[in-house]
């Protein structure tokens, strides 16, 4: 029913939303491969998947649920405590207030000194600097995390 859908819908409106033709194409390319079913020698594969799928179904329960616990206990625990501004620099003693943890440069002195009370240049935070502010972000990072594809 989506692709007759999506195709009245872009018909009608002239309107061509790039995410409902996405869709249709990935649903009538899945029900496409289904077809293939009736054959012996694409049936054993496809046997072969769905036994795989109820097997790991309860394994990928589990991590589920510990990667909530994980992205709840970080968010808990790395989540700013006092309120801050992305566009305002707050200077607190918070330690996971995104401005304290944005890169900062300080101005080294000719006496080869380093003027550390008032930096030089501070790199704007944003959403990234620290993952844990909310948390759909936090169980992002969990996610990143386990693939390990976090920097």
């Amino acid at each position: 029913m989506l692709p007759i859908i999506t195709s009245f819908y872009w018909l009608k409106t002239d309107v061509r939303n790039v995410q409902l033709p996405a869709f249709s194409c990935l649903f009538l390319d899945i029900k496409f491969l289904l077809f293939f079913r009736a054959f012996e020698s694409f049936g054993t594969y496809f046997a072969i998947i769905i036994s795989v799928g109820k097997q790991i179904i309860s394994f990928l329960g589990i991590l589920l649920i510990i990667i909530i616990s994980f992205a709840h206990a970080f968010y808990i625990l790395l989540s700013p405590k006092s309120e801050f501004s992305i566009e305002n620099r707050i200077n607190n003693n918070d330690p996971n207030n995104p401005w304290n943890l944005a890169p900062s440069y300080s101005k080294v002195l000719d006496d080869g000194n380093v003027e550390t009370s008032n930096p030089y240049i501070i790199q704007t935070p944003d959403e990234n600097t620290n993952m844990f502010i909310n948390y759909r972000t936090a169980l992002f990072a969990m996610y990143q995390f386990l693939t390990g594809t976090i920097y």
